[in-house]
């Protein structure tokens, strides 16, 4: 066994601590909070990109170093918050108001659902047109049942990696198509969708 392999299965040992110190981290954001096992596979994947993991994460007495592991959950979560939070809150420079979006219930709210509905719809039948059918039918398997990297791999015998890329060949294929869609939603003009 490698000293790169031997790193991870050492930073392995202490895997729910991780989970709780991605979980803190996040705080008492709740969409972030649930994804707590994709981050720390997530930094198990950035790691094992280095050649030299063991040097930087065991010390010298042969203990492991959980401060190395928490940078880079810290990293993968702040990125995280930092991406949905201008996806999703903070479009075209201005806040979005969760006041006045969720206080006045009308037809708007029905047809901002229509809307989502839509744009789920059509990322789906853009995955099934232009993606391979092993990525159309893993991304649909992680969507719908909410289940983690670490949980599909384990439940399929595929592997964390393989389905890490595969997932992000999905992502990078549903933006591509449907930046436009997703910019009238935002918008607001839902029935462009």
């Amino acid at each position: 066994m490698n000293n790169k392999n031997k790193a991870l299965e050492m930073l392995a040992v202490h895997h729910e601590e991780y989970i709780k110190m991605a979980k803190a981290i996040a705080g008492n954001n709740n969409e972030v909070f649930n994804y707590a096992e994709d981050f720390v596979q997530e930094a198990y994947l950035r790691l094992a990109r280095y050649e030299d993991l063991f040097d930087k994460v065991v010390d010298t007495k042969g203990r492991v170093s959980k401060g190395y592991m928490f940078f880079c959950l810290r990293s993968i979560v702040i990125n995280t918050i930092k991406k949905k939070s201008n996806l999703k809150y903070n479009y075209l420079g201005s806040q979005y108001d969760f006041e006045e979006k969720y206080n006045h219930i009308d037809e708007g709210l029905d047809k901002e659902k229509l809307g989502v509905e839509a744009l789920e719809t059509k990322m789906y039948q853009v995955l099934k047109e232009e993606a391979k059918w092993f990525d159309y039918e893993l991304f649909k398997t992680y969507l719908t049942t909410g289940k983690s990297f670490r949980t599909i791999a384990e439940e399929s015998k595929i592997g964390i990696r393989t389905i890490y890329l595969s997932i992000k060949r999905s992502k990078m294929i549903i933006a591509e198509k449907l930046y436009e869609d997703y910019q009238d939603y935002v918008n607001g003009d839902y029935d462009l969708i």
